[in-house]
């Protein structure tokens, strides 16, 4: 199902008992004004809340030819544009996982500190396109954005925890569905095997 802005924002006003819809996300209606003011910072914080399998990025990343200010690492490398939220970067050696940190350099760019060249990150985009969402990340969207709006709309503490409870609930159940999609085969070490 293709999903748009105001169909986002008629599932936010149901879950908030509101039974009047709005026909366009910006019109110039009390509800619609509200749930756009709080419609990006909920977007963001569902897409950082899981690694979304729509959102996921991979890039190499590029190196500033700085040295990092943390001493522990070796290696700058710019922080992606489109980069909602670092998730790993991949390994080039036996699965192991690759330390790094996020951090801003000298001229207050973020930056990503690392020990490995080349560096491959695997990250969350900033997907603003509502027709790329999934069905659970909408249904998690709207509960979380009902959380946030709940008191400028319907002014009800009742309400606004009930969404918070909820949008719990739907991003365990998300992460399960979104668990399963897909498969990478992962290769176990065994010390018997290792020694042949």
């Amino acid at each position: 199902m293709n999903y748009t802005k105001a169909k986002i924002f008629n599932i936010v006003l149901k879950n908030l008992r509101v039974s009047v819809s709005i026909q366009n996300a910006n019109q110039n209606d009390k509800n619609a004004v509200i749930l756009n003011e709080f419609y990006d910072c909920a977007k963001e914080q569902v897409l950082k809340d899981f690694d979304w399998n729509f959102a996921n990025g991979y890039r190499e990343l590029s190196l500033t030819g700085n040295i990092p200010q943390n001493p522990k690492f070796l290696y700058e490398y710019d922080y992606p544009n489109d980069c909602l939220f670092a998730r790993e970067i991949i390994p080039y050696v036996n699965n192991e996982i690759v330390e790094f940190e996020i951090a801003s350099n000298q001229t207050g760019c973020k930056v990503i500190n690392t020990n490995t060249t080349p560096a491959i990150l695997r990250y969350t985009k900033l997907v603003d396109n509502e027709v790329f969402f999934s069905t659970e990340f909408v249904i998690a969207l709207c509960w979380y954005l009902a959380f946030l709006s709940a008191p400028a709309i319907c002014g009800n503490r009742a309400i606004q925890s009930d969404c918070l409870n909820i949008y719990t609930n739907m991003l365990a159940k998300a992460k399960a569905l979104n668990a399963s999609e897909g498969y990478i085969k992962t290769i176990d070490s065994c010390s018997w095997l290792d020694e042949r």
